[in-house]
């Protein structure tokens, strides 16, 4: 007993010792077995080998009735399964090391590389393939803009960039655990994307030696567009520098050619010399909005590519409030337009049919002068009615096609005025020119026609003296019976239409083909056409003869006598025409529905007479003007004033003259006088008539924010990323502001400049720091227009405005001889250093494994706890099994 306890005390005094030394001293143990190791990564745990004593004793002083030799066997099995124990528990594992390779190559088969050094390329993988031991693998890679495994490399349509650092991802991926792994990199060195350096580290961390090899020949010769570049600040009215950046691989000349949008374009003969260029044209904007310039290499000493000689560049000289004034008819409006530019805006004027998108960028005020609504597409309503509500001011001014006798009624543009069009109250003011065009076939004959007769007269005596009236009836064939002529001719049109006879078919074409064209060229505020017809007729040509009589400005009414009259045919004429249709069954009615047709087409919303300015409420644009010194006007357009509006001026009996409300961020203001001397040309001799219209201007353009900031924009991973930093006066960040930017994009496509618009959203980052990421798109230049608004009112707080140059992708230009950071070797080389690679000059100089081994390690952890599993059940058979003693 005394034995058993001592070998206890002893075993655990020296298992505390060795638990301590080999904790403190000794964190890894590991035994060599020629290029493999045993090795303990806790091997404090073998100090359990410590209590082997103790096993001994305990099987020899065994009370079982077992023979000494059954004693020793499970003494020993014991043993055994205590050092199992604790190799377990200190964690063995075998280690092993090899010198066989594993090796990914990656070609670069992008478009910066020839076929002729993509040839050598492959030729070089070749032979880094034949010479390759049988234990070295060797697997590819072809990369351009994205990486693929392949088994031979070749060109990829359309690669236009080159992403080293994707490709060094894929290829580490494919490196074989327990191999010596090497990179071998074929390419220019040309990245356009991607972190590469990045990648290398990883490498690195890992071992992967990274060798890299240039390919032969030098880059085609080549001469490219870099980009266009004008000062930050542009005047207009003067010259400033255009700074075109040429690249070239090599001295000689280019012819350049310089294009202005709608101006004449500008040449020029240079001499290039190796490396960057800078060509300087002198130029001049005297008109406002956005100009476009677009630069081209026409030819070039051994110009290789073609594509990458164009370049773009938006220039926006934003000096004073602009003006844009859409006139109908020539320049109607040039004695307002003369008081902005002396109360110092910049004023465009143009026909209605050229307002784009382009027209409208950077535009305070928009002005309609006497616009019809045929002189605007939808798309341009649209386009207007956006305008407006994104915070741009707009003038609606009168005239004898505006407002209800322009046909504003049910449009986008009636819609945002603050007045309105009533047609139900409007009087007899203005001259018509009317053409009657009555079937005399010969289903007409009897009371029909002479009903019909008596309506032409009654229409013909309704007028006044001096409208218009023409009289053409048809059958199979048209005749005029009255031709265009004044009413005041009424005996002899009563005459000539007392002589009309019925016979004949019937054929509508011909009768309105004849009124169309002696309305044509009449001159009278209003055309109108009068169908009358009890028959069927062939619909061939009516519909396109009609759509030219709109256009024209000649609006149709129809009228059906009968159940013989074709109502389909009258129906279609009369929509189509902008006019009504009738249909009656009773004869009688014919002259009651002509009176009726005349007297609505006479009505009239234009008022030609002296009219006064009264002010009926106080207003900032009005400030200091006195109207019982102004002159009267000549006339104005009827209108009535809507409930939400403000109407500021005001005729003696009531109807608005001057008008605004606001829709969305932007003002609306209606005037419903004109513009031109044909009504406005005693007011234009006012002294105080610039005054007036420049706080009209002022008081109704876009709001002007209360800072200005520029935008930062750079090109970042393959996005734009533009910065705004908005601080107050107070030096403060203004934060918690509403913000968005307009992207206007201007590129090269198809030989030709094209544009297109879209925003994106203003985030705050840090304090007062607004940015906003896109894609980059094709090249060429962008400009950007930066709003900050309050989050709950909408008011404009601060703006900003940018542009930046898309350049074309390395990818095509080509590397500059004089500047090393274009070269592909700087970034190999680095790549390279990272690793501890190095360039190959040969192929033996990749796959020589030197000093470098790998290594790969096991865990023994699990086999040998199954193996302490089985000596804990055979240490249980021997205590507790009986054996035969033989």
């Amino acid at each position: 007993m005394a034995l058993a306890i001592g070998t206890v005390l002893a075993s655990a005094a020296l298992m505390g010792v060795l638990w301590r030394w080999l904790g403190r001293h000794t964190p890894i143990v590991e035994f060599r077995l020629g290029t493999s190791a045993l090795r303990f990564e806790n091997p404090r745990w073998l100090a359990i080998l410590a209590c082997a004593p103790y096993v001994f004793v305990a099987a020899a002083l065994s009370l079982t009735d077992h023979g000494p030799a059954r004693r020793g066997l499970q003494g020993a099995v014991r043993l055994l399964f205590l050092g199992l124990l604790a190799a377990v528990l200190a964690r063995p594992a075998l280690r092993r090391e090899d010198t066989a390779v594993s090796l990914v190559a990656l070609v670069d088969v992008s478009a910066s590389v020839t076929d002729a050094q993509l040839a050598d390329e492959t030729r070089f993988l070749e032979s880094v393939t034949r010479i390759a031991l049988p234990t070295t693998t060797v697997r590819v890679v072809q990369f351009a803009a994205t990486p693929e495994e392949v088994t031979h490399p070749a060109r990829i349509p359309g690669s236009d960039g080159t992403d080293v650092g994707l490709a060094l991802s894929l290829g580490l991926g494919l490196l074989e655990p327990g191999r010596v792994p090497r990179l071998l990199v074929l390419s220019d060195g040309r990245a356009t994307s991607g972190d590469a350096m990045a990648e290398a580290t990883r490498a690195a961390e890992r071992g992967a030696r990274l060798f890299y090899r240039l390919p032969t020949g030098d880059a085609p010769p080549d001469v490219a567009v870099l980009d266009l570049t004008a000062p930050d600040e542009v005047q207009p009215h003067a010259t400033f520098d255009l700074e075109m950046r040429l690249l070239a691989t090599h001295a000689g000349s280019a012819r350049l050619r310089l294009e202005e949008e709608r101006t004449t374009s500008a040449e020029q003969t240079v001499a290039l010399q190796p490396g960057l260029n800078t060509v300087r044209w002198p130029r001049r904007i005297d008109r406002p909005g956005t100009v476009v310039y677009r630069a081209e290499v026409l030819t070039a000493d051994r110009n290789t590519r073609a594509d990458n000689d164009v370049g773009v560049l938006a220039v926006v000289p934003r000096p004073k409030p602009r003006v844009l004034v859409l006139e109908a008819s020539g320049p109607g409006a040039l004695p307002v337009r003369r008081a902005w530019t002396a109360e110092g805006f910049d004023v465009e004027a143009r026909p209605p049919h050229t307002l784009g998108e382009t027209a409208l960028a950077g535009i305070d005020l928009l002005v309609l002068s006497d616009v019809p609504r045929s002189g605007l597409s939808a798309v341009q309503q649209e386009l207007i009615e956006r305008f407006v509500r994104q915070g741009g001011g707009m003038l609606v001014a009168g005239g004898p096609d505006s407002f209800g006798s322009g046909g504003y009624a049910n449009t986008r543009i009636q819609a945002l005025l603050p007045v309105r069009h009533d047609p139900n109250d409007q009087r007899q003011e203005a001259s018509l020119a009317l053409a009657l065009v009555i079937d005399r076939s010969g289903s007409m004959s009897g009371p029909k026609m002479e009903l019909t007769k008596e309506a032409a007269r009654g229409t013909a005596q309704m007028l006044a003296p001096e409208d218009l009236i023409s009289v053409v009836v048809f059958d199979s064939q048209s005749h005029s019976v009255v031709r265009l002529q004044t009413a005041s001719n009424r005996q002899r049109i009563l005459n000539d239409i007392a002589q009309i006879r019925a016979s004949g078919g019937t054929n509508i074409l011909p009768g309105l083909r004849e009124a169309f064209d002696q309305l044509v060229n009449a001159r009278a505020r209003k055309k109108h056409v009068i169908l009358l017809s009890d028959g069927q007729s062939p619909y061939e040509g009516i519909p396109e003869l009609i759509d030219d009589a709109v256009a024209a400005r000649i609006t149709v009414s129809a009228v059906g006598v009968g159940e013989g009259a074709d109502q389909t045919l009258l129906q279609m004429i009369a929509t189509r025409g902008g006019g009504r249709f009738y249909h009656t069954r009773d004869p009688a009615s014919i002259p009651q529905i002509f009176t009726r047709e005349t007297a609505e087409i006479s009505r009239s919303s234009v008022v030609e007479r002296p009219t006064r300015l009264r002010q009926t409420k106080a207003a900032e644009m009005l400030a200091g003007l006195s109207f019982d010194a102004a002159p009267p006007l000549r006339g104005y357009t009827r209108t009535k004033a809507r409930k939400e509006a403000d109407m500021l001026l005001a005729t003696g009996e009531g109807d608005p003259l001057l008008a605004r409300w606001q829709v969305g961020l932007g003002q609306v203001v209606a005037w419903t006088s004109d513009l031109s001397a044909r009504w406005s040309a005693d007011l234009a001799r006012w002294s105080s008539f610039p005054k007036l219209w420049g706080q009209i201007a002022r008081s109704t353009m876009r709001r002007g924010a209360a800072s200005h900031f520029p935008i930062r924009a750079r090109i970042q991973g393959g996005r734009v990323v533009a910065t705004m930093d908005a601080v107050g006066g107070d030096d403060r960040p203004l934060t918690g502001l509403v913000g968005r930017l307009e992207v206007m994009a201007f590129s090269v496509a198809a030989g030709k400049t094209a544009s297109n618009r879209h925003e994106v959203e203003l985030a705050e980052g840090l304090p007062g720091r607004y940015e906003a990421d896109f894609p980059i798109g094709e090249p060429g230049a962008l400009l950007l227009t930066a709003h900050l608004v309050a989050p709950v009112a909408g008011t404009p707080v601060a703006d900003g405005h940018g542009r930046l140059a898309l350049p074309f992708g390395r990818e095509i230009l080509p590397p500059a001889p004089d500047d090393p950071t274009t070269s592909g070797r700087t970034l190999l080389q680095a790549l390279a250093d990272r690793t501890g690679g190095a360039e190959a000059a040969t192929a033996e100089a990749v796959l020589a494994a030197g000093r470098d081994r790998s290594s790969s390690t096991r865990s023994l952890r699990t086999p040998l706890l199954l193996a302490a599993l089985v000596l804990f059940l055979a240490d249980l058979a021997l205590r507790r099994v009986k054996f035969p003693r033989s």
